[in-house]
């Protein structure tokens, strides 16, 4: 299954994952609190008079980036080593990030879990010069997961799901995949964005040959 957006993206759907949920526009998926927040500031401070009342839901920043990219919301819920979900996985190691907070450990264990490479079955085919930015989803911030920035070259391999369609040299293809890190029991509820998509236009790219996955 193909979903064309654009001239420059097109997204590809692994074809053993017929029922697998399809990216979404960032801009028609919000989290709760942002749907529910009011615009005047003395809905939750009636004395307040500062900053004209304005709440985040008038900040011309987070409206921005409300617009901004794609997603994929979970299909089920999300927790180390579940299996149930659209997606394939693979875990790493705290160490990997040593002298972060996600190798923290107290009393001689680990705070967080191991992290996981999630990866979904779509890859982005994009045209010449345009990339593909993983992040963050840019409207939730959480204290028991988080999702890692990335910025891989194009063209680089079939990933967990492997592809029979072919890579037409004309154009530049990223997997969908990600690196979460979660607290350990922590749970990321159904229908929840985890991470966004960020088409950049770099006129001068030019994708390096593909030489495997660094770990």
């Amino acid at each position: 299954m193909d979903i064309v957006v654009n001239d420059y993206l097109t997204w590809e759907r692994a074809e053993q994952a017929d029922l697998a949920p399809v990216p979404v526009s960032c801009a028609v998926h919000f989290p709760e609190w942002w749907k529910n927040l009011r615009g005047d500031l003395r809905e939750y401070l009636p004395a307040s008079g500062d900053h004209r009342n304005h709440t985040a839901r008038l900040c011309s920043g987070l409206r921005g980036a409300s617009q901004l990219g794609w997603t994929i919301p979970l299909d089920a819920v999300l927790h180390t080593g579940i299996t149930t979900g659209a997606w394939r996985y693979g875990h790493l190691l705290q160490e990997m990030l040593h002298g972060t907070p996600w190798a923290q450990k107290v009393a001689g264990e680990y705070v967080w879990d191991r992290p996981m490479i999630l990866a979904w079955p779509w890859r982005a085919k994009m045209a010449p010069g345009w990339r593909l930015l993983m992040n963050d989803y840019q409207l939730d911030w959480h204290q028991d997961f988080h999702c890692f920035t990335g910025y891989v070259d194009a063209n680089h391999g079939s990933g967990l799901w492997g592809w029979s369609q072919e890579m037409h040299k004309e154009f530049n293809y990223y997997n969908v995949e990600t690196v979460v890190i979660m607290k350990k029991q922590a749970r990321i509820n159904l229908g929840s964005a985890v991470f966004s998509m960020v088409p950049v236009y770099e006129p001068a790219y030019v994708p390096k040959p593909f030489t495997g996955y660094p770990f």
